[in-house]
């Protein structure tokens, strides 16, 4: 994987017009390098009318070729025309659709890591039984030589298990290694059901919880690797989520989910899974510093797969180790909108400084480098949503006409598409490069448990079954990526326990935690609903208050006047009158009466 440069040098080597860097970067301005962060690159929308002209140039070619006499040309002339064309042809459309092309992992890598990590060696992979040195009880190994070979860590000491089911599982494995993957997966799944129906260890009345679940789980991830092996990552989803329920410690199992999702193109939930590995081997004391760089070569390469795919939204890291202030999660959403111009319909920025990326990341450190991330949508609705996580403490996302009366069938169906294509995906971003994800809600898990009951209304039972599979499988990992405080710790066993009893169908009249949860949200919504109303009436109040005063204001004002202007016209009234008629003289009136 090249550098920045040399990619950039590769674009203005195709097109006339210089490459515009688009990378992520600092809160500093300078870009990212690829060793501390995830680089983007855009060829320039103007390189396609340069782009038209050698297409066109072309097809001139290809029609006077035509009409003139054919000439003898050598295969390497032809062979270099057949590239040009090609080039060109692949450069507009990379043009044309304006999406961030990656520096991908070449998929050999990938493919390479699986055989070495997921697989291990063919020969060797099966079951191997044999005595333990150091004790006198028979205990089973569960040994891919390929890898344990290297490290030590990886040998699955188990206990002694019973005769029937090491009979079943000897029998499986000898069809694993005649490649007779079919068959193979039905004798695990044969064996898998005596564990569920019969003893599992030789001393069924003194069996360990612990013990039972390594060897169910080893079962279940024989069956990963079969159903993996014949090219049906469908039906080993479900298994790699047991298998993880059953052992979540083992960090194999996590990369085999991590396979599993990469083949069902879920590269998101695939980063998620590959960081869990490799935090899950460096706890377990590994120490081979090859293994753990091969686990977050292909962690690196899901999260660069995820950013590639994403067509909604772009993501910008920014280094951090401390709590930002407002101006440091204001700074590096003026930057993103720079950078991302086609992504500033919505730009949401996590204030929790707890992302990791696989270049800088190193659990055995202290304090390791992390990130802040900021997220820009295209489309406002498509990320408004994310702004409940700053302000509720039990944020919904799915809202009807009647809160609190049941779902008809059409507004199940819109919350199973809001959840299913708008929400879920993007909070299972945000989880690919954050270690300690949570489990209340807003962290996914909750909306995965909804998502479910939604699925099960719809009688979508097979969904519904992976969902709930899945989510459980991240409940079981919980206690190991954080610390827990003992409410969390009664929550995280309420909701184990509702799981559980919704996987195997059993009705109860209790309510399950996460409907109690959504319940307590969607009283949280209708306060603050109630409250925005209030606020708006009050304004609105205070705006009319204001408006009648300054009216009575201007009526005090003016009424003098009036009064003015009709005394006025009061007096002149008067004095018209006595010009008409005057007043007789009283002296007069004296003379007339004398005579």
């Amino acid at each position: 994987m090249g550098s920045s440069s040399e990619r950039g040098s590769d674009c203005n080597k195709k097109s006339s017009t210089p490459s515009m860097d688009t990378r992520p970067q600092t809160s500093k301005g300078s870009a990212v390098k690829n060793e501390a962060a995830i680089d983007h690159v855009k060829c320039p929308a103007e390189g396609n009318k340069v782009l038209q002209e050698e297409l066109n140039n072309l097809n001139k070619r290809k029609k006077w070729s035509r009409c003139a006499k054919p000439k003898k040309r050598k295969w390497s002339e032809r062979k270099q025309e057949c590239e040009d064309e090609s080039l060109v042809k692949k450069e507009a459309k990379n043009v044309s659709s304006d999406q961030p092309s990656l520096p991908r992992i070449p998929l050999r890598s990938l493919v390479d890591v699986e055989m070495k990590l997921v697989y291990g060696d063919e020969q060797n992979i099966a079951l191997q039984f044999m005595k333990s040195q150091a004790s006198s009880d028979s205990q089973l190994v569960c040994q891919a030589t390929e890898i344990g070979s290297q490290s030590g860590s990886n040998l699955s000491l188990l206990p002694q298990i019973d005769k029937w089911l090491q009979v079943a599982v000897q029998d499986a494995s000898s069809y694993y290694k005649q490649k007779k993957y079919v068959i193979a997966a039905s004798r695990f799944t044969r064996a898998l059901e005596l564990c569920s129906k019969g003893p599992v260890l030789e001393t069924p009345f003194e069996a360990d919880y612990e013990d039972v679940s390594k060897v169910a789980g080893f079962i279940e991830s024989k069956l990963v690797i079969c159903y993996l092996r014949m090219k049906r990552p469908d039906l080993a989803l479900n298994h790699s989520h047991r298998s993880i329920h059953l052992n979540p410690v083992d960090y194999q199992h996590h990369l085999r989910q991590a396979t599993v999702f990469r083949l069902l193109a879920r590269y998101s939930e695939a980063a998620r899974s590959a960081m869990i590995a490799d935090y899950m081997y460096w706890l377990s004391g590994g120490s081979e510093q090859h293994i753990s760089k091969l686990i977050k070569l292909y962690w690196q390469a899901m999260l660069e797969e995820a950013i590639t795919k994403a067509n909604a939204f772009s993501v910008m890291y920014t280094p951090c180790n401390v709590k930002p202030t407002a101006d440091g999660i204001e700074k590096p959403k003026n930057i993103f909108r720079k950078q991302h111009p086609t992504y500033t319909a919505y730009v949401f920025t996590d204030p929790a400084v707890v992302h990791c990326l696989p270049q800088t990341t190193n659990w055995g450190l202290p304090v390791s480098q992390q990130y802040m991330i900021t997220l820009g949508f295209k489309k406002q609705e498509d990320g408004s949503f994310l702004e409940k996580l700053l302000t509720r403490k039990c944020p919904t996302f799915i809202g009807s006409k009647a809160p609190f009366c049941p779902l008809t069938t059409e507004e199940t169906e819109r919350s199973i598409e809001t959840l299913g294509k708008r929400i879920l995906p993007v909070l299972d971003f945000i989880k690919c490069t954050k270690l300690a994800g949570g489990f209340c809600a807003g962290s996914g898990i909750m909306e995965k448990l909804l998502y479910a009951g939604y699925l099960c209304r719809l009688q979508r039972v097979k969904e519904q079954s992976q969902v709930i599979n899945q989510a459980l499988a991240e409940l079981a990992v919980i206690p190991y990526l954080q610390d827990i405080s003992q409410k969390e710790a009664e929550l995280l066993h309420a909701l184990m326990a509702d799981t559980m009893d919704t996987l195997e169908g059993n009705r109860t009249d209790k309510e399950r935690v996460w409907n109690k949860m959504q319940t307590v949200g969607l009283i949280e919504d209708l306060i603050y609903q109630s409250e925005d109303v209030f606020l708006r009436n009050k304004e609105l109040r205070t705006a009319r208050k204001q408006k009648a005063k300054v009216k009575r204001t201007q009526s005090v004002k003016s009424q003098p006047s009036v009064e003015n202007a009709q005394h006025s016209q009061d007096v002149s009234k008067m004095a018209a009158g006595t010009l008409i008629h005057p007043p007789p003289d009283s002296r007069d009136n004296k003379g007339l009466s004398s005579n």
